[in-house]
């Protein structure tokens, strides 16, 4: 971690800590928008980290914007920090312009034709995070010639319910013609770089997210107490807890091999990290919520917070069985020849 990566990380944390309580979550699961949370993290740059300051971000590479949501993961933060984040990627990679705000993508089956002056943008999609509470909704369009569409959240169609998390999420349909000068080309297939940067996101949010799970776990236990001592006494919650932390140290390690930019990522690394990460995430909540008895699953404690979004986070962009089916297919696609060179050298 260089010195500006050490300072994104100790400014999130330190706004996170002042304004990211326990109450600002659940009132964002209630429905009420976070607005003083995200203003505080955009008035410090971090809702952009990583994003050319020739697009309207703060410099940096993608690296500072995985960092960004690997901290606030361990939060909880119920921000669409990953969407947006995510969108002013796609947004400077076509040359424009990023605006400020909460941005969110749809990507689903989406077909895009020249109508008279303009574009019509035909699709659906499922699952879109935080529609209600986003600014700008960006489409991104496969085949023929690659395009990311921006709409107004407000002129979509939607169906919006919440996770187990809280969060909202919605099932659109589109049927609109579009201005011009709201496609824009893109260089790359943005559906195919969409989905990939989605699933390092979650990777990287899920290890945060663990991260912050073992050291409320280790904590809780040594302060509970039971027949006369803290129970990290006790060799079966030793044992527990050190198997705890061999996950996530596992997962911080599969976590790291995604620091980098969304072009040069392995695939491999990518398939890695999402399916060992949403691999350890039954194992840790399991352990958690052990440790902390039934303590654990009451909506005061903070721990659910995590645990929640960790079972959410899983399933968003293809869980593990999709990603270990990728993990086969590019073993073989290497060849038998290959295969040791392959695992000693993987990230």
């Amino acid at each position: 971690m260089n010195d500006q990566q050490q300072m994104i990380q100790e400014t999130v944390s330190r706004i996170l800590r002042d304004h990211c309580s326990k109450e600002v979550v659940d009132a964002a699961e209630a429905g009420n928008w976070a607005a003083g949370l995200w203003q505080n993290l955009e008035d410090n740059g971090l809702t952009l980290a990583g994003i050319p300051e020739a697009n309207g971000g703060i410099g940096g590479d993608y690296a500072d914007s995985l960092l960004v949501l690997r901290e606030a993961a361990g939060f909880a933060a119920p921000l669409p920090l990953a969407e947006t984040l995510i969108a002013a990627h796609l947004l400077a990679l076509a040359g424009e312009q990023v605006p400020m705000g909460p941005l969110t993508l749809a990507t689903g089956d989406f077909s895009l034709k020249q109508e008279g002056q303009g574009f019509r943008l035909t699709g659906y999609a499922s699952e879109v995070a935080f529609l209600p509470w986003a600014q700008v909704l960006l489409v991104p369009v496969a085949g023929g010639q690659p395009a990311l569409c921006r709409l107004n959240p407000t002129d979509i169609t939607a169906t919006t319910r919440h996770n187990m998390a809280g969060e909202p999420r919605s099932d659109i349909t589109v049927d609109t013609v579009l201005a011009a000068e709201a496609v824009s080309a893109m260089p790359v297939d943005p559906l195919t770089l969409c989905m990939n940067m989605g699933a390092a996101a979650r990777a990287v949010q899920m290890t945060g997210a663990l991260t912050s799970v073992l050291n409320l776990s280790v904590q809780y236990a040594m302060e509970r107490t039971q027949f006369g001592k803290a129970i990290s006494g006790f060799q079966a919650i030793q044992h527990q807890l050190a198997t705890l932390a061999c996950e996530v140290a596992a997962c911080q390690r599969a976590a790291d091999a995604l620091m980098t930019s969304p072009e040069a990522l392995s695939a491999l690394d990518l398939a890695v990290a999402k399916a060992r990460i949403g691999e350890a995430v039954s194992l840790v909540t399991d352990i958690a919520h052990q440790v902390h008895g039934a303590m654990g699953y009451t909506m005061e404690h903070s721990l659910n917070l995590r645990t929640r979004r960790l079972w959410c986070w899983r399933d968003e962009y293809q869980r593990e069985a999709h990603w270990e089916a990728e993990i086969g297919k590019l073993v073989v696609a290497g060849g038998a020849d290959n295969l040791w060179n392959l695992i000693t050298t993987a990230s």
